[in-house]
């Protein structure tokens, strides 16, 4: 579970910083982004990757990086083909790696 957990936050991260950027958050909104967006979009994006870094880490030692690096590459192929082919599942991966990233937060606590 503990797996899980830092792949979806590293998902989070990447798509924080993908929403970030003008044209795709137009795209998935059809609004405007402000600077206050922005800005937040950003700072979420890099707290969700130190955080999943930092749990890499510890939870595997050396393993660890190579497994975040991973996680890194494997986030970034699917954000691209979303965003790329499927701009309107969006929204709809984004709320399902919120709930993974809840329920496997959950279970790591409990356990």
């Amino acid at each position: 579970m503990m797996e899980l957990l830092q792949f979806s936050l590293c998902f989070l991260g990447f798509n924080c910083f993908a929403l970030a950027k003008f044209n795709h958050f137009r795209d998935v909104f059809k609004k405007k982004l402000t600077e206050k967006q922005r800005n937040s979009f950003l700072a979420s994006g890099w707290i969700s990757i130190l955080l999943s870094l930092v749990l890499c880490v510890l939870s595997d030692a050396g393993y660890g990086a190579l497994l975040f690096c991973g996680y890194m590459a494997l986030s970034v192929l699917i954000l691209m083909i979303l965003y790329s082919f499927t701009v309107s599942w969006v929204k709809h991966v984004s709320v399902l790696t919120m709930s993974v990233l809840l329920l496997s937060g959950f279970s790591v606590m409990i356990f």
